[in-house]
Parts: C-alpha cells; structure tokens; sequence
C-alpha cells in the first residue's frame, strides 16, 4: 500500500514537471520577437552555439534527405560583404553570431555519385522541399537561442542577392543561401509585434476568406504594437489617424513595390535555373 501511495505521488510529480516543461516551451514560442538591439560585448559560448546548431540538423525533413547546410560567419571580410550586402543594417554588427541558412541539393546528389550512382534529378519539387527543410531548421534554431536566454532576427534580403552570395560564400551548384539568423543576448526585448487574428489564420475543412473587417482590424493591433516598441503612444486617437493615413494596402505596396518584386523575381528564377535546381520536365 505504502509503495502504491509513493509510485501514484511520484506519477503526480512527473506529470507536474512535464506540464512545467511544456508550458515553459510554449511560452518560448508564443513570446518570441525579434531582436534588433544585441549587446556586442556579450559572446555565445561555443558550446549554446553548437547545441543551436544541433537544434537545427534534428529539425524534420522531407525522406530524411536533409537539403540543407548552415554556414557559421565569423571572418570579418566575409562578414562585411554581406553586411553589404544585406542593405548594412546596424544591428548585424552588434550580433556576435551569423548562421546562413542554405537550401542544399548538392549533398545528396554528390553522395549518390560517391555511392555507384549517377542523379541528377532536380526540379521545382525538390527545391520546394529543400525550402520547407531549411525553414524548419531556422525554426528550431530561434527557438533554441530563445530557451538558452539569447535573441534573434532573420534577415531574408540575402535572397535578393543570390548570384553575390553564392560568390562571397563559395556555394557549390545546387546551393542557394536561403537567409541569414543573427544571435546574440538582447540589450531589451520589445513588444512583440502583431500577428493576424487566430480566426483569420487558421480554417475548418475549408479555405476562408479574409474580409474588410479581418484587415482592419489586424492592421489597427499592428500600429499600435508599432507604436509601443517605439515608444510612442498608442492612444486609440493616434491609432485611428494613422490607420487612415496610411492603409494595409499602402503600406504591403510600398514596401513591396512592383518594380522590386519583378526585378527580384527575374533575378531569382535566373540563378535558381543556373544553379541547377530548375530543369525542363
């Protein structure tokens, strides 16, 4: 009776200690924001570095294929090439880390040749999941800095680039630089910034729609958080003028203009198609 009592109480301790754990990873992820004001005195031990980067290669993927490679920066002439790069946004410098973040068929493809077999079959499917696996191992990689008191910010504009960054990294054929995560320990971590409404994101059995309503409303939490991080006030007067000053619509379409997206586009299908991933069915 006595080890029954003790077996049903050490049960309870256990199932409090997963609900801990679990509620501690989930506020990880659900508090998240991004960290542009890193304390450039502070380093990542090598070792929290390693187990981001191991939080990284355990993400899933796609066969277990695994088409992606992460580049650690730390030689300042590379460093400052794509510094440039990437528009020379202040914060970068201030991150003690730099991970490039590759979509890399060219691993399995040489592997396949150094085991007896020629494939040299790519295309807009294996690119496609190359993309989504290199996604998820950016993922957990931001949400292991996060558990190890660390910041991030994602710096997708490498992309833009790519011909440039395929130079200054030495990437082979079948290699793209996806994006860049930069990590550090947060001077002060600011307001998150909103997201959609749950009801707009997430469906039932369906696709839905999103409305006038649905845009206002994600766009007036937007400006306010906007606001908040920086220091301005927020007031529900201040919020309207600005909602109207500046809509959803104008905001998406100056910051993506047609110019930029076309030329992008171009400049991407380009080297995506000399880089091998894209072929004629």
């Amino acid at each position: 009776m006595k080890g029954t009592l003790i077996f049903k109480m050490f049960g309870v301790i256990l199932a409090g200690w997963i609900l801990m754990e679990s509620s501690c990873l989930l506020s990880l992820i659900l508090e998240r924001t991004s960290i542009r004001n890193f304390d450039k005195n502070r380093k990542v031990p090598e070792k929290i570095l390693e187990n981001i980067l191991l939080a990284g290669i355990r993400a899933p993927s796609a066969g277990n294929i695994q088409p992606r490679t992460f580049i650690v920066v730390n030689d300042e002439t590379v460093k400052e090439r794509l510094y440039e790069l990437c528009g020379n946004q202040p914060f970068m410098n201030d991150a003690p880390v730099w991970i490039v973040i590759c979509v890399d068929l060219h691993r399995h493809l040489k592997a396949a040749k150094l085991t007896g077999v020629e494939y040299d079959f790519t295309g807009v499917l294996p690119y496609t999941f190359g993309v989504l696996d290199a996604a998820l191992s950016l993922e957990n990689m931001v949400i292991a800095a996060e558990a190890f008191g660390l910041g991030s910010v994602i710096i997708g504009s490498v992309i833009e680039h790519a011909e440039k960054a395929r130079e200054i990294l030495k990437l082979s054929k079948h290699c793209l630089a996806l994006s860049i995560v930069c990590i550090g320990y947060p001077k002060a971590k600011p307001e998150r910034v909103e997201k959609w409404d749950y009801g707009v994101i997430v469906c039932e059995n369906r696709y839905k729609d999103v409305s006038a309503e649905n845009v206002s409303t994600y766009w007036k939490k937007r400006i306010s958080s906007t606001l908040r991080r920086s220091g301005e006030e927020a007031s529900e007067e201040a919020v309207e003028k600005l909602s109207k000053e500046r809509t959803y619509g104008e905001a998406y379409s100056n910051h993506y203009t047609e110019r930029f997206i076309k030329t992008a586009n171009r400049k991407l299908m380009e080297f995506i198609t000399k880089q091998g991933f894209l072929k004629d069915v």
